[in-house]
């Protein structure tokens, strides 16, 4: 990957572009793949919210990850699944496994009992049910610590194998006359006036990646309200994170850009807007605990290709 002295990559990441044939629909792809394909996965969340009060989530789409979702609420087939959580059940037998340990050291003779047996399941149902609670007051009491515990990111994962699947990426290839890549994990947040899309990519399907740039999504606004859109502003918003795996633990680069009304820069530590800047964290990882042991702007002026073109005609016009 060609870097620029401060160890950034000089080529774009993420490019967004208008459809010419379409009104009001903007297509987004992942770049430099080729250069991507060293990193064990890569992340990209994408959140866009528009200025005016005029513009709902309700006039916006974020496809086809918007039609993913709807598909698994109304209990629909999908190329996508619910992600089972797992933390539950580990939480409620690690207090089975404590208890154990603490009554056979005291009264080894009685641990095989009826009373001990219903005790020990008694606090694996508790330690389950009870999880969820103590899952959100760790991601709240650590949410402005160096190290935290995470919110889970995703809640959908991808059906491999499957004939729906199989057929889904031959028509998105013939849908997009290009290849287009299909994110692992990913989920999608609907707000009143925004919409979030979170993307996991494995190495194994950059690597089938045909050419140096995929179709990631679609982004849809309606034509009626193009015109506002476009004369109020918005906030299109880029998170990219790439992703080295030792073992249990994960080392992530994360760098943070966005396109604010007619600038594009970002938010520094103290939420100051920075035009012309990327911020970047350094990151360890252990499951879902987050170490973040550096971060700071670096003097790039974007990674997003299609704000500004030679005409100086502006992204999404």
């Amino acid at each position: 990957m060609k870097k620029s002295s401060n160890g950034f990559p000089k080529e774009k990441l993420i490019s967004i572009k208008s459809n010419p044939k379409i009104k009001g629909l903007f297509d987004v792809e992942l770049c430099g793949i080729e250069n991507l394909k060293k990193y064990g996965s890569v992340e990209c969340h994408l959140v866009l919210y528009p200025y005016s009060r005029n513009i709902g989530s309700q006039d916006m789409t974020f496809s086809p990850f918007e039609e993913y979702v709807k598909d698994i609420q109304s209990r629909h087939r999908s190329v996508y699944s619910t992600m089972v959580g797992r933390f539950n059940h580990i939480f409620g037998l690690f207090l089975c496994l404590l208890f154990a340990a603490v009554f056979y050291s005291l009264k080894p003779q009685s641990l095989y009992s009826i009373e001990a047996i219903v005790s020990i399941f008694a606090l694996y149902v508790i330690g389950r049910d009870s999880w969820a609670e103590i899952e959100n007051m760790l991601v709240q009491c650590t949410l402005r610590w160096r190290l935290r515990f995470q919110e889970s990111y995703y809640q959908y994962r991808l059906d491999r194998g499957t004939t729906l699947t199989t057929y889904s990426a031959l028509a998105k290839h013939a849908r997009y006359n290009k290849s287009s890549l299909m994110p692992a994990k990913m989920d999608f947040i609907q707000k009143s006036n925004s919409q979030t899309v979170r993307m996991f990519f494995l190495k194994k399907d950059l690597e089938k990646v045909e050419g140096d740039r995929a179709h990631i999504l679609s982004m849809s606004v309606k034509p009626s309200l193009l015109r506002q859109f476009h004369s109020a502003g918005f906030l299109f918003g880029v998170k990219l994170s790439f992703n080295k795996r030792l073992l249990f633990l994960t080392k992530a680069t994360e760098i943070f850009q966005s396109i604010h009304g007619k600038e594009i820069g970002c938010l520094d530590k103290s939420g100051e807007w920075v035009t012309g800047k990327v911020f970047m964290k350094k990151v360890l990882q252990l499951a879902r605990i987050k170490l973040y042991f550096s971060e700071r702007l670096l003097d790039v002026v974007s990674f997003i290709d299609g704000l500004r073109e030679k005409r100086k005609r502006k992204i999404l016009k």
